[in-house]
């Protein structure tokens, strides 16, 4: 189970101490008298301890539920075709489980038919699950998630036929699993802007408009594969991506498997973070079936080989040192021979803590509390990273 941060638990006390928690089992909606009743058979019910589920029938709005400040189960809004918008929800701030608005086993089908906007979402601060977002045939947008800044799971944003953009995700830091996006017509990622971190995979499939990463420029960390384009020649492409420009400050230790398959117009695929990974690659390589360029490992590494810019095969990220680890008041970065640039710190959750540029390989970290970090240090262009325990 995936640790809630120190703000969503005060959210949560504040919640619970200055609301009427109920209905430990749940509750399933499905008719518009369930809906209007609520207040009525409920009376002073503001926190709902299970899962809530709102499916099909004849429901036309959600102004019975007003008032509902946070679910302690999961969420899940689907099937109900007559709805266009979320009026009712605006005093939900948390979820504690996960948030599906659609469902993933009706893609292919539809999810909310008329959903055209999420805006009444605008007070939720937490989802402590995973947030999926399917199907919706009218949805344009994702605003109405502004106050969201982390998401405990995963992030799946699957096809939504009028989705245009992603505006709404700007001020997401951190995804706590992993980013799936597919199936919607989108020509960049704008939206995801404040992206740190993702601690699972990143998948981008299907996407027949994409023209490009744009958006992601400020992601740092993958814990897991990253994944663009399809599983087979017909099915999950990126047929108009060009350049894989954006995820250049990714940091390649944090990538595991890589595969970059079936898009066919994809010839720029010799970027930072892809041309450190493949010098040592930490999992599976697959690059085919893309234009000339990115046609296979070898082809990307030629390229990078080519542009100095990117790579100097002189260094390796073996000729890093950071010492002592635990550290107390100082830390000692040596870079065999090599300038170092920049030493930046930061958190698990991907906050930047710390930026020097070191006129000697001591460093004084007697600012940062107690704790474990990411040591990101920049020698020639490249970074390296590193995990760094601080005792007292």
């Amino acid at each position: 189970m995936k640790k809630f941060s120190v703000i969503t638990i005060l959210i949560f006390c504040f919640i619970t101490v200055s609301s009427q928690s109920c209905l430990p089992d749940g509750i399933w909606f499905g008719s518009q008298a369930q809906i209007d009743s609520f207040q009525i058979n409920y009376p002073g019910c503001t926190e709902i301890l299970g899962n809530v589920t709102i499916y099909g029938g004849d429901i036309i709005n959600l102004s019975g539920l007003i008032g509902i400040t946070s679910i302690g189960g999961d969420f899940i809004i689907d099937r109900v075709d007559s709805l266009t918008c979320l009026d009712g929800l605006d005093s939900l701030i948390l979820v504690q489980g996960h948030l599906d608005i659609g469902n993933f086993f009706h893609t292919g089908q539809h999810g909310n038919l008329s959903l055209s906007n999420i805006n009444s979402l605008g007070n939720l601060i937490s989802v402590g699950g995973h947030l999926g977002i399917y199907a919706n045939s009218n949805l344009t947008s994702l605003e109405g998630l502004n106050q969201l800044t982390s998401i405990g799971d995963d992030l799946l944003i699957i096809e939504n036929p009028a989705l245009v953009n992603l505006y709404g995700l700007n001020n997401l830091i951190s995804i706590g699993g992993s980013l799936l996006i597919c199936f919607n017509p989108l020509n960049n990622l704008t939206g995801f802007d404040s992206l740190n971190s993702i601690e699972g995979d990143l998948l981008i499939l299907g996407m027949s408009n994409l023209t490009s990463l744009t958006g992601l420029e400020n992601l740092t960390t993958i814990n897991g594969e990253l994944q663009i384009g399809g599983w087979n020649p017909g099915y999950g492409g990126n047929p108009l991506l060009t350049s894989l420009s954006g995820l250049n400050n990714v940091s390649a230790e944090s990538i595991v498997d890589l595969t970059i398959k079936y898009n066919h117009s994809l010839s720029f695929c010799d970027i930072q973070s892809i041309c450190d990974y493949l010098i040592a690659p930490n999992g599976e390589v697959s690059i085919a079936a893309n234009a000339p360029g990115c046609n296979s490992p070898e082809e990307v590494q030629d390229s990078c080989e080519a542009n100095v810019g990117y790579i100097d095969m002189k260094f390796s990220k073996d000729d890093i040192f950071i010492y002592p680890n635990p550290a107390s008041q100082e830390l000692n970065i040596s870079a065999e021979g090599f300038n170092i640039d920049e030493v930046e710190i930061y958190t698990l959750t991907g906050q930047k803590v710390f930026n020097v540029t070191p006129k000697s390989e001591t460093i004084d970290i007697s600012p940062l509390p107690p704790g474990m970090y990411i040591v990101e240090v920049t020698v020639e262009v490249r970074k390296v990273r590193r995990k760094l325990l601080v005792e007292r």
